[in-house]
Formats: structure tokens, sequence, C-alpha cells
């Protein structure tokens, strides 16, 4: 009996600490299959922001309790970046940046944040040309440097989702949570 309760100092936390780590992994591939899968229908034209599109990304987002709501767990970031390239224009303040020229945020704001950028204010919008090629704000500085520099037009979309993975919440593990972009 002794050897068990000494044992078991050491297997039961084992024991949890897998548990919880299987589930927050199993977190981590949903919220990786809903970046690509969400980022993958957004480039090919699905446009979200639509009402009669909104249930399908809620479909998408239910085992993860994304609903579209401002309390859930978590949200979807869908953004279009574009360069800015001397044909678009000849001073403007974005010359030569990655620059957002829309954002749609699905779920709850407070997870809604861009990890590209800092586009505060400019949520839910498609952006005017006279927006993306004046206002800095726009900018997008963490974007990878995979468009091509001399071709204007070029459009990357950018789905991004974040969501508190948490799966036992204990204080020293707090605000942790799962985090994914696919880039089309």
């Amino acid at each position: 009996m002794i050897e068990f309760l000494l044992s078991s100092l050491i297997w039961l936390p084992l024991l949890l600490g897998t548990i919880v780590f299987g589930i927050n992994l199993i977190r981590a591939i949903q919220v990786s299959q809903l970046a690509r899968d969400s980022g993958h229908m957004y480039a090919k034209g699905i446009d979200f922001s639509q009402n009669e599109n909104t249930p399908l990304l809620a479909r998408m987002a239910a085992n993860l309790s994304i609903k579209g709501a401002a309390s859930d767990p978590g949200a979807i970031v869908l953004s279009q970046v574009t360069y800015v390239t001397d044909k678009d224009c000849d001073a403007c303040a974005n010359l030569h940046q990655y620059v957002f020229t829309s954002l749609y945020v699905f779920g709850n704001a407070a997870y809604g944040v861009t990890k590209l950028g800092n586009p505060i204010g400019y949520y839910n919008q498609t952006l005017t040309s006279d927006e993306y090629l004046t206002k800095t704000a726009l900018r997008a500085p963490n974007f990878p440097d995979i468009l091509a520099h001399d071709q204007p037009g070029q459009t990357a979309f950018v789905s991004e989702v974040t969501v508190n993975s948490q799966a036992i919440s204990w204080t020293d593990f707090s605000n942790t949570g799962s985090y994914a972009r696919s880039i089309f």
C-alpha cells in the first residue's frame, strides 16, 4: 500500500499532464484545420461578412465553440493583404509596404487580433484604395515577404484563428491558447 501511494505521487501528475496535453494537442489540430479551411474558402471567393455565409463559418468552427458571438472563446480573422508598388501610387505613404485591403473578424473581438500588423479601428470592412494607400495604420509589417514586388494587384488571403484552448484552468497555465495562420 505504501509503495502504491509513493508511486502514485509520480504517476498521477504524469497521467493528468498527458491528458491535458492530449486535449490541447487535439484542439491545436482543430484550430489549424479551421484556419486552413476558412482561408481556402475565403480565397475562393466566399464572403463571410455576408449574412448568408456566416452560418457556414459557424458550423466549421462549432467544435471550437466559435459561433460569432462576443462571448466565444476565440475568433477567426480573415484579411486580404497586398503589396503597394510604384504602379499603384507614385509617392503615397504606404509605397513599398504590405497593407491590409480587407479585414473581417468572426467571434470574440478580444481574440480577433491579427499578428500581421496593428490595424485598430479598421476591422469588419473592405478598405478603399484611398485608405490603404495613405493610412500607415493599415500596414502589415509582419507579413512574410511572399508577393512579387514588381507586379501590382497581387493579393494574399490570410486566415488567422485564435482559440483559448485551456483544458484545465490552473493559474500557472492561464491565458494559453492555440493560434494558426494560413496564407493563400
